[in-house]
């Protein structure tokens, strides 16, 4: 989001201010509600980023030694040398001016030597008047700025507010046919809106109803985890083909690019509107179960053949706590502790024991049946991971649910949804770039299955 040039060029006039005198900038900012004060604050960076840092958002008590102590470690971060600006943002006193004291607090550590000097403070608020009044006791006390205060912000022109609002939801759900669901933003009049946040709001708010409205067609509200179980130590390739911030959230455009040669993919590209409600609904997720997971469960709850192979190879029997944190480490784990991001560790059995461990089990094939005892042996693990957690779910292995036709390989009944955990197991370092197409197309073959299934795609 952009400002318009002329908000740009008295920022820069600020900047160039501040070096000339060699010490720090109070600079008032002010914009009626929605305008976008607070996004140009925190990223000053963005749109000049020859002259400015990364933003510090202040939130403590407006004092020199409090303001000397955040922007001297934020400071660290960067080389010695750069001579970039720090901005600082106190976006928590809306309507609550800097008292006498705190502007002389404020003027004390601008003129640090060490900090201060290098630092523009803006004060964001939506009364003119409250801003001008600070800027003229601010000084009053520290002598005429460089450039006249207060400065009104304006925000992205009207015109690119659409474009704006598409790139936003994109940015934010991680979907980019938003128009397949229905929600276009080209067909809200940026005329109706009093400022870019309402016009924001609103798009987004249909989008919320749309996305419940869905959910809500299901009896019960449904959600689909694909598990790849392999010698791979981390998600790898996976990356690649999920949202960058929501986790493990299957990317239907990267699908589709990474097999489009392959039938699903031809048949998902003449659907793709379909493909990225069948997302959406399903809330459909990918993740990677490593060895350091996949072979204490196996090693404790597998079927006796497995669990003899094991021990005859030197894995100890885990006990319930050792499975579960082992869990708890990997993907899966974090995704059903409802954590939004994950660092996948491999810890628990050691990495060699485990690798070796899975290989052998690999050499005996995971076909013919065989990953369906395994897939038991999960719901076993999972049980056991439901109690240590206090996670309210019941688990079914290869069963029927009793609300859709749907058999997944592992169910986990909640009071108000399912969520269903489809396996694969493969031999080898499987996550990795060669097998990206392979993957791509695993994933897309699940979601038309689940589709048909639960009745969307008729064909």
């Amino acid at each position: 989001m952009t400002p318009e040039v002329e908000t740009q060029n008295l920022l820069e006039d600020a900047a160039r201010g501040l070096m000339a005198r060699g010490e720090g900038l109070f600079l008032p900012i002010y914009a009626p509600s929605g305008t976008g004060k607070t996004t140009l604050a925190n990223n000053l960076d963005k749109f000049l980023p020859g002259l400015f840092l990364p933003t510090i958002l202040f939130s403590g008590n407006v004092n020199a030694d409090a303001l000397q102590r955040e922007t001297a470690h934020h400071l660290s971060k960067f080389a010695v040398n750069d001579k970039r600006i720090v901005p600082i943002n106190i976006d928590h006193r809306e309507g609550s001016p800097p008292s006498g004291e705190e502007l002389a607090e404020i003027k004390r550590f601008l003129r640090h030597p060490e900090g201060g000097s290098k630092a523009l403070i803006l004060w964001p608020d939506t009364q003119r008047d409250l801003s001008e009044a600070m800027s003229r006791a601010y000084s009053d006390i520290a002598g005429k700025p460089p450039i006249d205060l207060p400065v009104a912000i304006s925000g992205p022109p009207r015109e690119t507010w659409q474009e704006i609002a598409k790139t936003t939801l994109r940015l934010v759900n991680s979907i980019d046919s938003l128009e397949d669901l229905g929600v276009e933003p080209s067909n809200y009049d940026p005329s109706g809106f009093t400022s870019l946040g309402g016009f924001l709001r609103e798009i987004s708010d249909d989008f919320a109803k749309l996305v419940t409205s869905m959910r809500r067609e299901m009896r019960k509200s449904l959600r689909l985890a694909i598990v790849f179980a392999s010698e791979s130590s981390d998600a790898g390739i996976l990356t690649h083909l999920t949202s960058s911030n929501q986790f493990g959230l299957l990317d239907g455009s990267a699908l589709l690019d990474s097999s489009p040669d392959s039938e699903v993919g031809k048949w998902w590209k003449a659907r793709r509107g379909l493909l990225t409600s069948t997302i959406v609904r399903l809330d459909a997720r990918a993740f990677s179960l490593p060895p350091s997971a996949s072979v204490g469960i196996l090693r404790r709850y597998g079927p006796e053949e497995v669990k003899e192979n094991l021990n005859s190879l030197g894995v100890r029997l885990p006990g319930d706590s050792v499975v579960t944190r082992n869990i708890e480490r990997c993907d899966l784990g974090k995704y059903l502790l409802g954590q939004s991001k994950a660092i996948l560790e491999t810890k628990g059995t050691p990495t060699t024991t485990s690798l070796l461990a899975f290989q052998y089990l690999a050499e005996s094939g995971f076909t013919a049946g065989r990953d369906k005892a395994l897939n038991y042996a999960l719901a076993e693990a999972l049980t056991a991971f439901a109690s240590a957690q206090g996670l309210s779910y019941t688990t079914m292995a290869e069963k029927k649910l009793d609300f859709c036709p749907l058999i997944p390989d592992n169910s986990l009944n909640f009071e108000k949804e399912a969520i269903c955990l489809e396996y694969t197991w493969r031999a080898s370092d499987f996550m990795v770039a060669k097998n990206r197409g392979n993957i791509a197309a695993y994933c897309l073959r699940k979601l038309r299955n689940y589709s048909r299934e639960l009745g969307w795609a008729p064909e």
